[in-house]
């Protein structure tokens, strides 16, 4: 069975187990996700990500073998860590560092090519003041799994070649837009130097968090948020959560080696 529908099969399943707790008060809150995101259609083609419509585990044994086996959805360790990733770039504060630099985070930052051919300074800015480091999130977040291999190679490979040039340092992670990946992903990110494939196992959203269990962050858990109107807010919360949790914010390249 190949990834794609192994992991769609996963996500409903998690989706009905995890249905019971926050996930699913959240699913049927009076103010939903799409509505919440009205504003943004505009300017970003993506939707809010949550645990929710995060995709399942893939098959332990992929149809195309590659360095890259498993899509990291959360870290393996004992340390008493939780990591920070934005992602996109759509909204660009011109304090957005400052944020950052207050409360002492460094973060992994998930950069679409799209934002960033629109202001490269503000991301080497935001980069050079906080110690972030800047990773793949494709040319123009698509889908991945529509596109042949020739189209992810090119999403992929083209960005990281890119960010090489403009920001000296050549992506070793990956975050595919959605969520949504394939053999096919695996396969072009290994092809464009990637090493790793990141997911996520909570996320911050206009000053709210979701989890995928639990009721807080957990030791190795990667929290995703966004370049967005509220981001002091979850910058906040993100800071609040790690500290209700008794856990550290760590840089997310300094544990996936």
């Amino acid at each position: 069975m190949n990834r794609d529908s192994t992991s769609r099969r996963r996500f409903l399943l998690m989706s009905s187990l995890l249905g019971t707790g926050l996930l699913g008060a959240a699913a049927c809150g009076s103010t939903t996700t799409a509505e919440r995101t009205a504003t943004d259609a505009a300017r970003s083609p993506a939707p809010k990500p949550s645990p929710r419509n995060a995709p399942g585990r893939p098959a332990p044994e992929p149809d195309v073998k590659t360095a890259i086996d498993d899509v990291t959805f959360k870290v393996d360790t004992d340390d008493p860590v939780v990591f920070l990733t934005i992602d996109d770039g759509v909204t660009r504060h011109p304090d957005t560092a400052d944020i950052l630099k207050e409360h002492d985070l460094k973060a992994t930052l998930f950069l679409t090519d799209q934002y960033v051919r629109q202001d490269p300074g503000f991301f080497r800015d935001l980069r050079d003041r906080t110690g972030s480091l800047i990773e793949n999130h494709t040319l123009d977040h698509p889908d991945l799994t529509t596109l042949p291999l020739e189209g992810q190679q090119r999403q992929i490979g083209e960005t990281s070649d890119r960010y090489q040039r403009e920001f000296g340092r050549r992506p070793t992670l990956l975050r595919p837009p959605y969520g949504e990946f394939n053999d096919d992903t695996l396969r072009a990110a290994e092809d464009s130097g990637v090493r790793h494939v990141v997911h996520w196992s909570a996320v911050i959203d206009e000053g709210a968090i979701e989890y995928a269990a639990g009721d807080r962050l957990t030791s190795g858990d990667i929290v995703l948020m966004h370049f967005r109107e509220a981001f002091r807010e979850d910058v906040e919360r993100f800071v609040e959560e790690a500290e209700r949790s008794g856990l550290r914010p760590a840089l997310l390249e300094d544990y996936l080696k």
